[in-house]
């Protein structure tokens, strides 16, 4: 970093109306080391950056950088550059672990940048893919396999050193739940436990307790937050527990899922829209695994439904009110950007096709009529 500590101390001597003689006696130096680091020739000792910062009423940051709002601005602009790259990808890659690198070695320590970086490395560890195995007829992690691939380790690290250092009761509890993956995926069973005794209940967070103690139009929209909160854990973890009671279990629990989005956020989805579309892809996965290939061709129809419903959304207004009983106070928005792609959904549900195209759907007429209309559509919209 260019620190131009000694600029700032020659405007605040002469703001002050102090001559250098009169700064260097203050401090204890010569008028000559005084005039070096307004020169940029030399930089004050340590010990006299806290003195000269009360002389002139500034804060340390103030005199080791340009401008602690520039520093600020800076800051944000690597994470809006973060911010865009992941809204139009699924996950982060090695460009943006490579940025945030480069923002660190700017602005080093910074949490909010610590925090991307784990978060960063830790998607590059998932994309390289998790791996489970049964044991006594129950599904645990590959303890040597998801160990295998790196970036965990790195992630795991700096999230461990913000929980310790950390005051950002947000930050903290960001790397609690990022911590809880990694623990869980590589064996650390005690570490995982640990992490967890840490977090509030569902009974007890943010959510439920406004939901409870708010009156009027705020319990409302409050008890509507937590439904619409609610529902994301409950879909996961209910279609993973179906899996493992059997194909009719599992049927009847996709069933379930898709009424309740339609009771919940009835046809007018919006960002919920992204969350019917992975659902219909994991239902047609489902249906393949159990050799229905016809019922998975519809199941994907409906996913390319909803994935073009979402880039209708996000390629229109940024915020949008449900028409819902259930949601119709809650304002749904999206970080629109120049860099965002509205039909990032459709690009990965055609990743998914053109995987099963090579597969055991290749030769099903109505699926290579999908696959064509999906790809008739990237091409025309990009």
């Amino acid at each position: 970093m260019n620190i131009k500590i000694g600029a700032k101390i020659k405007a605040l001597r002469k703001r002050d109306d102090i001559t250098q003689e009169r700064l260097a006696e203050v401090l204890g130096v010569t008028s000559q080391a005084v005039s070096k680091w307004e020169s940029e020739n030399g930089y004050p000792d340590i010990e006299y950056i806290t003195p000269i910062a009360n002389l002139f009423n500034v804060t340390i940051d103030y005199l080791f950088d340009h401008d602690t709002a520039e520093k600020r601005r800076k800051v944000q602009d690597y994470l809006t550059q973060y911010g865009k790259r992941q809204l139009d990808k699924p996950r982060p890659d090695d460009e943006q672990i490579a940025l945030m690198r480069q923002a660190l070695a700017e602005f080093p320590a910074e949490e909010s940048l610590l925090l991307k970086l784990a978060e960063a490395l830790y998607w590059k560890w998932i994309s390289c893919g998790q791996w489970n195995k049964t044991q006594n007829g129950y599904e645990i992690p590959d303890v040597v396999m998801n160990k295998s691939p790196g970036y965990w380790e790195e992630s795991m690290k700096i999230m461990e050193e913000l929980l310790t250092s950390s005051t950002d009761d947000n930050i903290r509890g960001q790397c609690r739940y990022w911590l809880a993956s990694i623990y869980g995926a590589v064996g650390e069973k005690e570490k995982l436990l640990a992490v967890a005794e840490k977090c509030g209940s569902i009974h007890s967070c943010k959510e439920e307790i406004l939901s409870q103690s708010s009156w009027g139009e705020d319990g409302i929209r409050y008890k509507q937050e937590y439904l619409s909160a609610l529902f994301t854990p409950l879909q996961n973890t209910l279609r993973l527990l179906a899996k493992r009671a059997g194909a009719d279990a599992e049927n009847k629990a996709f069933t379930i899922l898709f009424n309740l989005h339609e009771l919940i956020f009835r046809d007018d989805c919006g960002i919920h829209s992204h969350w019917l579309t992975f659902l219909y892809e994991c239902y047609a996965h489902s249906l393949i695994d159990n050799n229905k290939p016809d019922e998975a061709v519809k199941a994907f129809k409906q996913a390319f439904v909803h994935a073009k419903k979402f880039a209708e959304f996000a390629g229109g207004t940024s915020e949008k009110t449900n028409t819902s009983p259930f949601t119709n106070l809650l304002k749904q928005s999206i970080n629109i950007n120049n860099n965002f792609n509205p039909g990032s959904e459709v690009h990965g549900l055609l990743e998914i096709l053109t995987k099963y195209k090579y597969q055991s759907l290749g030769e099903n007429a109505d699926f290579a009529a999908l696959v064509k209309e999906v790809e008739d559509w990237v091409a025309e919209r990009g």
